[in-house]
């Protein structure tokens, strides 16, 4: 928001100091050349990553093209637009880059990343002016389709109000909120599930792995030469259900331990400790409670 609001007084400054620089920039913000501009950003936020965007946190990573979601974003954002400019009569370039409009707040609000990024958790500043400069041009191309005369300050206000309340307000694209509402209520319940009661190996060995899942911490006792472990707070793996410990020490990917749940009382352990294979299942042991040995 900084860059957009030095560029824009920037642009004010000079168009004030020089006729010729204010002619340029009353053309560029009326039809065609908004139209063109906006076209041209929108090709070049396709390419980049800058109409859509998944990126969160402070891990930078690599976002693909030709993804389902970048694709059908920027193909929709892009017909409309194209579609506005080659009408012919000007109720119809209204609608359509109007609907264009609703559709990208509703992308913004909704799917769009690049708000929530770094160490302090800020917007990414060429995400966000980006965004900020599409919006503007969408503003000035329906205010030229409009009959009535909007002053541009208002078309500038406006836009600095709705990033400002993006940037500042509701960063989190709202189904990244549902998401984390859903895994919330499935940790609880996947909490609920483990912490009832301990787990013992359904084998007939003569010493059995004994699991107990703590609030804080996880313990597997008995294992080769009546070994323990402590593990971390266990996290779930949403999509299938699988829930993973990672011991409070590095000792390698030998103790990586994978659980699933087969039944109300029932589940499937997958871990491999000091070279051997754990391929077993657990049986809840209902006449025990979640105490240490």
């Amino acid at each position: 928001m900084i860059i957009f609001l030095i560029l824009i007084v920037t642009i004010w400054f000079f168009s004030k100091k020089n006729e010729r620089f204010f002619l340029w920039k009353e053309k560029l913000i009326r039809q065609p050349f908004n139209y063109y501009l906006l076209i041209g950003l929108l090709i070049v936020g396709f390419f980049f990553r800058l109409d859509y965007s998944e990126r969160y946190g402070d891990i930078v990573f690599p976002e693909p093209i030709l993804t389902t979601k970048n694709i059908l974003f920027s193909f929709i954002s892009l017909l409309l637009v194209l579609l506005s400019f080659f009408s012919k009569k000007r109720i119809i370039k209204l609608s359509l880059i109007s609907l264009e409009l609703l559709f990208w707040l509703f992308k913004l609000s909704f799917y769009k990343g690049g708000y929530l990024v770094g160490f302090v958790e800020g917007a990414d500043p060429l995400i966000s002016l980006y965004d900020t400069t599409t919006f503007v041009l969408r503003l000035f191309i329906m205010s030229s389709l409009m009959k009535i005369k909007i002053s541009q300050i208002y078309i500038l206000i406006c836009t600095l109000i709705v990033m400002m309340l993006k940037i500042h307000i509701f960063p989190m694209p709202y189904s990244d909120i549902i998401k984390k509402r859903k895994w919330q209520m499935e940790d609880i319940r996947v909490r609920n599930y483990f912490f009832i009661s301990e787990w013992i190996e359904n084998s007939n060995a003569e010493k059995k792995v004994r699991i107990v899942f703590l609030p804080s911490k996880t313990i597997i006792y008995n294992l080769q030469n009546n070994d323990s472990l402590l593990f971390r707070p266990f996290y779930n793996v949403w999509a299938k259900g699988k829930t993973i410990l990672r011991p409070y020490m590095y000792v390698g990917e030998d103790c990586i331990f994978e659980f699933i749940e087969r039944g109300d009382n029932t589940i499937n352990a997958s871990f491999r400790y000091k070279g051997e294979n754990y391929y077993t299942q657990m049986n809840r042991k209902n006449d025990s409670h979640c105490s240490e040995k």
